[in-house]
């Protein structure tokens, strides 16, 4: 079957003009992103979290890598103020670069835990992308961790917050740390396991259950992905807003 832009010269088009004003348009850290409402993307979520109209005012991007996820996401929240939390300090150059383009962004070169101003020891794996608190491959690094709760006091972020997790097994110490924060939270986002990757890590349905005890519910998915040596289903990123929230007055699918 011929590809809808084939079949559809309008959307061929179309979808040309897009890429050639995001080529201009990367040279200012801005991207036009596809929101299409039913896409199980990453971004087409968060437009949806948009739509929903959560008044958040800052969004916290823990795992941040070297800002990609954030810089993105500015483009669907323009207003909020960004903090990233990244214990790679091979991503500081990154991260330097973006806090010099963006007003509006911060980054904090620690990672994210229970306890403030203590450390913990990550391994780091030779891609960066698969480093984690107490996980087996890697070779081992000391880094210091700081509480969600303890930065945004300092750095005097306001809320309501969305908060994004890409944390590798490490979400119940953060989560703990984070006590404060969380009650001032209207969006979640996590990224789930379908298998247990660390000793302490959490598969997705026990996250549900964790987070539903304290006081928040799964209301959208996103970027749910197979595994590459046998294609069964590995990990998915869930949205989960509070309890309360309106989403969940209706339970009818129209």
């Amino acid at each position: 079957m011929a590809h809808r832009s084939e079949r559809y010269p309008a959307l061929k088009l179309a979808r040309k003009a897009a890429a050639f004003v995001n080529k201009g348009l990367s040279l200012i850290g801005l991207e036009i992103i596809r929101t299409s409402a039913n896409r199980m993307e990453m971004f087409a979520a968060l437009a949806r979290v948009r739509q929903h109209e959560f008044p958040i005012k800052s969004v916290i991007d823990i795992g941040a890598a070297e800002g990609k996820w954030s810089a993105k996401a500015m483009a669907i929240f323009p207003d909020c103020r960004f903090l990233a939390i990244e214990p790679l300090e091979e991503q500081k150059a990154a991260l330097d670069a973006l806090k010099k383009r963006k007003q509006n962004f911060d980054y904090a070169l620690c990672a994210a835990g229970e306890i403030d101003q203590s450390t913990a020891y990550l391994n780091v794996t030779a891609d960066l992308d698969g480093s984690t608190i107490a996980g087996a491959d890697g070779q081992a690094r000391r880094i210091p961790v700081r509480t969600i709760d303890g930065l945004i006091a300092e750095k005097n972020l306001p809320g309501p917050y969305l908060i994004k997790f890409d944390t590798h097994g490490y979400e119940i110490p953060i989560l703990n740390g984070a006590a404060k924060t969380l009650k001032n939270t209207e969006v979640i986002v996590m990224e789930a396991y379908n298998f247990q990757i660390t000793p302490h890590a959490l598969r997705f349905h026990e996250m549900c259950s964790r987070l539903e005890e304290i006081g928040f519910r799964c209301f959208d998915i996103a970027d749910p992905i197979v595994r590459k040596y046998d294609k069964a289903f590995w990990q998915m990123d869930l949205f989960f807003s509070q309890k309360n929230n309106k989403i969940f007055t209706k339970n009818g699918y129209q």
